[in-house]
């Protein structure tokens, strides 16, 4: 398991939770096989690469009896998204290769959180440094009309 201060750490699990753990690239890879996506295209034909399920690495976490929520930041701390844990703990993965390579930063790297066919795609959140687990609703930058969506997805590609 990586410290929290791990300078290899990819990102965080942390909050209101028994055992609050960064992890790796390789411990990432190394989960069961049960919980790995070999290719996301099997969930969501329009995603490319491998996932691991959220929920084994929310267990892992050991979340606080009376958990509801999940936020989940961007390693810059700009950008964050607070959701229901209930809604999203059976679909959310967290993208950690493509081709066989540690997730680049122009693909959402080194991890990016991705709830497939999820309502809103705002809610995917790209670079994560942490998942902040709790028992209310944390930190949400979501834009909250069309101007600040259209601000937010400026100069992305329309694939």
């Amino acid at each position: 398991m990586a410290d929290l201060r791990d300078p290899h750490g990819l990102f965080t699990v942390e909050g209101a939770c028994w055992r609050p753990r960064a992890f790796t690239h390789y411990e990432l890879s190394q989960l069961h096989t049960d919980y790995q996506i070999p290719d996301l295209a099997k969930v969501d034909e329009r995603q490319v690469g491998t996932g691991i399920r959220l929920r084994k690495l929310i267990d892992l976490a050991g979340p606080d009896h009376g958990t509801r929520y999940m936020t989940v930041e961007s390693a810059d701390g700009q950008y964050a998204v607070s959701l229901p844990m209930q809604e999203i703990m059976r679909t959310a993965v967290i993208v950690y290769e493509k081709g066989g390579k540690p997730l680049e930063p122009e693909d959402g790297g080194p991890a990016r959180f991705l709830i497939p066919f999820f309502h809103d795609n705002c809610a995917n959140v790209k670079s994560i440094g942490r998942i902040l687990i709790s028992k209310q609703p944390g930190r949400d930058t979501r834009p909250s009309n069309r101007s600040e969506h259209d601000a937010v997805h400026a100069g992305e590609s329309k694939d």
